[in-house]
Parts: C-alpha cells; structure tokens; sequence
C-alpha cells in the first residue's frame, strides 16, 4: 500500500510543478455528434504581452473514429473585438493507421501543438474557439476538445 501511495504523491508532485502551462481546459462535446455549429470556447486572461506562448489543441476520440485526422477552424477573438480564424489539420493516426497519443480502453488523448513561439499584442481576455471543419456534420467519436497554452522558458 505504502509504494503506490508514495507514487501517486510523487506524480503529483510532478504534475504541479509544471510552471510553464499557463491554461488548460478541456469540454466535453455532444455524445451524439459534433456538429459545424456547436464550437467550444476558452477564454484567457493575458497580462504579459513579451512572454512567448505555445498553443495546443487538445482533442480526445474513440478508437471508433473514422479518419485519421480532424480539421478544425482555431477562431481567436482578440480583447478590442478583431476576430483570426484558421484552419488547422490535426493528425490523430499515423499513416499505418495506428493512433497517435495516448490510448487507453477505447480512448486516445492527443495534444497536438498548433501555433509555436507566439505573442499576444494586447493584454485581456483572448477567446479561443475550436470547431469542427470536417465534411461530416454530426462528426462522430470525437469526445472532448480543449486548449492547453504554456508560456516558453527564455
């Protein structure tokens, strides 16, 4: 008992010591599918405008999901109102078809880097927006989408 008590405090001890994720949040999307429609937000409170930041979009799917990748419109709504979109392909398989991340019973987490070595111009809130952009919509298998930003270390 002792052993894995001590090593569920160690793992804590590391994860909370993880100074360079500033943000992370991940929401659940509808079980019965993500449509065009239904985007899920973040939103940030940025005080530092010299610190450079990464970005990562944080995608958990079933292994029931039918594509070996997900393209998704990144729409960030600056603090005085201006509106970035793009559209970022993220790979979920490798082209043998096996997943990338980490799976578990049916479930892979991805945390795939979608923008590196960036700065905010404003301090306030950003809103980061993901939704789907694939050519299906209700996109089945598909469980949670999230954001994840760090700052990087100077």
């Amino acid at each position: 008992m002792r052993p894995a008590l001590l090593c569920v405090i160690m793992m804590l001890v590391i994860v909370s010591c993880d100074t360079s994720r500033m943000f992370e949040k991940n929401t659940p999307v509808p079980i019965d599918g993500w449509t065009y429609e239904e985007g899920q937000t973040f939103t940030v409170n940025i005080s530092d405008t010299t610190q450079a930041y990464n970005l990562y979009i944080n995608i958990r799917h079933t292994t029931e999901y039918n594509y070996n990748n997900i393209w998704i419109l990144l729409t960030t709504t600056l603090p005085d109102g201006n509106i970035l979109t793009d559209q970022i392909e993220l790979q979920l398989a490798e082209p043998t078809g096996e997943w990338t991340g980490n799976c578990l019973d049916g479930i892979c987490f991805n945390s795939i880097l979608a923008r590196s070595n960036f700065r905010f111009f404003l301090p306030g809130e950003h809103q980061f927006t993901i939704a789907q952009d694939m050519r299906v919509s209700p996109l089945q298998g598909i469980s949670d989408v999230g954001v994840r930003l760090e700052k990087l270390s100077i």
